[in-house]
């Protein structure tokens, strides 16, 4: 039997990236992480506020200047995890999904890009001690 040699690992892993904003601005974008040779594997994103409303979000990630978009209602005190959906990205307003239980970003498609951004925003009037977390889990390639 023939011995199988093994493919180096092309990826070294990367902490979590986060944004956490107490108390965020109104439809200010916030920048998760922009990077170069990035595989995306988790993305989630949490809201709360005092009168545990829920708030209009918006997050899109730029991968090689291909924009992917999803704008929905988080309840107060909970987790979205975002993923990439089967759908094309339609001028920026498609393409992206969110799901209350956990789902790898590249559910149905994997996640990577030359360049890689993400980035998010509550758009609703905010409430009192409003909050917003995102976190990104990836992956940089490792080109040695």
């Amino acid at each position: 039997m023939a011995e199988v040699s093994g493919a180096k690992f092309h990826y070294d892993d990367h902490d979590t990236d986060l944004v956490d904003e107490d108390p965020p601005v109104q439809n200010t974008w916030y920048e998760v992480f922009h990077a170069e040779d990035v595989r995306l594997i988790w993305c989630t994103v949490w809201q709360n506020n005092t009168e545990a409303a829920a708030k209009t979000m918006e997050i899109r990630w730029t991968i090689d200047g291909n924009v992917y978009f999803n704008t929905w209602a988080l309840a107060s005190a909970t987790n979205s995890w975002i993923y990439r959906n089967e759908y094309p990205s339609t001028g920026g307003t498609e393409g992206l999904a969110d799901i209350a239980s956990a789902r790898n970003a590249a559910h149905y498609v994997d996640k990577r890009g030359k360049d890689f951004k993400v980035e998010v925003r509550i758009t609703e009037a905010l409430g009192t001690a409003q909050r917003i977390v995102c976190r990104c889990v990836r992956e940089t390639e490792d080109l040695t």
